[in-house]
């Protein structure tokens, strides 16, 4: 985890933590080798990984008793692709791939609270895994956790990749609110109430044309349905017709009674925000390293995810103003990366900065403020 919040990506950064003073810091006496770090992951995997996912969830509690429990929350859940390069990792297999097809790759799947930000886990998975491969277990899991913290209003937010009967059976079932994205297939236009109609909320929502919306029934659930239509020109020397054309559609299942379309595909949109978190995690260099252990890749990937949550937690509480979401390259440069060189000559400790480094300045008027025996004062936005 240090190495992850220092800036390194891989085993092999492992040297970074043991010439910049960071063992010093933490007191520890030697760093491992990349090769016996390597086998502590795969000797600890499936034994530590159930550890935590408790101890990510005791963080995440904690952090609520400062900044308060929220009264209602969104759970959000999506899945990323790893792509791997190489053919020892266990669990790289071809699967769905936008990127690189045909490549072998990891698919994890994680989950975040949209309101507050905060990881509530992930899930380690081969690279031809589903998208919604395990999903509806651990969500179960995730909303009893939630319920055990006081929390009964929870919405459940799920892309097109999770769409199937036994997940809306499921969530049903769990007793609470949802929205989840559908492919748009043809046969959905047989499920609709009545015919489509502009939409005056829908005003202004997309350059490409007007809104319009039709809803339904699907399964025992509503069924949302937007279309962005902008009128087509008829040709020359043909009959003038009402004609137009679908610039973007958008399906939506939803339980909640009495929403809008348009509000339903706006509440949607609102957790985008996950690919925002996700992109956190990739800052922080989650899963560049991989082992050719199954439960040691899942590790690593427990160890990303409370990494992220702990650098989400000093964000939060020990910061003011912007810097509260301030992403992880930018807190690393500020916060956690030495601008200089530690040395040890005559008894005595020495910390060289480097002349041109931008935040020379600061880290003096810090340490001069530490040896007044005074307070540092929090960053300001």
């Amino acid at each position: 985890m240090t190495l992850l919040l220092y800036g390194g990506g891989v085993l092999d950064d492992l040297p970074l933590l043991e010439r910049r003073g960071v063992r010093r810091i933490f007191g520890w006496v030697r760093i491992p080798d990349a090769t016996t770090f390597g086998r502590w992951l795969r000797r600890a995997g499936s034994a530590l990984v159930p550890l935590l996912d408790g101890l990510l969830r005791e963080i995440v509690r904690w952090r609520w008793t400062h900044k308060g429990v929220p009264g209602s929350v969104t759970l959000l859940l999506d899945s990323t692709v790893v792509v791997r390069y190489g053919d020892k990792q266990e669990g790289a297999e071809v699967g769905y791939n936008a990127k690189k097809v045909g490549r072998p790759s990891h698919h994890p799947l994680l989950a975040f609270i949209q309101e507050t930000g905060d990881c509530l886990g992930v899930r380690w998975r081969p690279g031809k895994a589903h998208t919604a491969a395990g999903a509806e277990d651990w969500i179960g899991d995730l909303v009893a956790w939630l319920r055990s913290q006081g929390i009964g209003d929870i919405t459940v937010r799920l892309d097109k990749g999770f769409f199937s009967r036994s997940m809306v059976e499921a969530l049903e079932e769990l007793g609470v609110r949802f929205v989840l994205k559908i492919p748009a297939h043809g046969w959905l236009r047989d499920h609709h109430n009545g015919p489509w109609r502009p939409s005056k909320r829908g005003e202004g929502i997309s350059p490409k044309g007007e809104a319009w919306t039709a809803s339904g029934e699907l399964w025992g659930v509503r069924l949302l349905s937007l279309e962005i239509r902008r009128p087509v020109e008829p040709e020359e020397g043909t009959l003038t017709l009402d004609t137009y054309e679908v610039a973007d559609s958008a399906h939506i299942l939803t339980n909640i009674e009495g929403i809008h379309v348009v509000s339903g595909w706006r509440r949607y949109n609102q957790g985008a925000v996950v690919e925002q978190r996700i992109k956190e995690l990739v800052q922080l260099s989650v899963g560049r390293t991989a082992i050719d252990d199954l439960g040691g890749n899942a590790l690593l990937w427990g160890l990303g995810s409370l990494a992220y949550q702990l650098l989400h937690v000093f964000r939060t509480l020990c910061l003011t103003g912007r810097w509260r979401r301030a992403q992880p390259d930018r807190l690393r440069a500020w916060f956690l990366r030495l601008p200089g060189k530690h040395s040890r000559h005559s008894r005595k400790r020495y910390l060289s900065l480097l002349a041109d480094e931008p935040l020379r300045p600061r880290l003096l008027g810090g340490l001069r403020t530490l040896a007044r025996g005074l307070p540092p004062p929090l960053a300001q936005a």
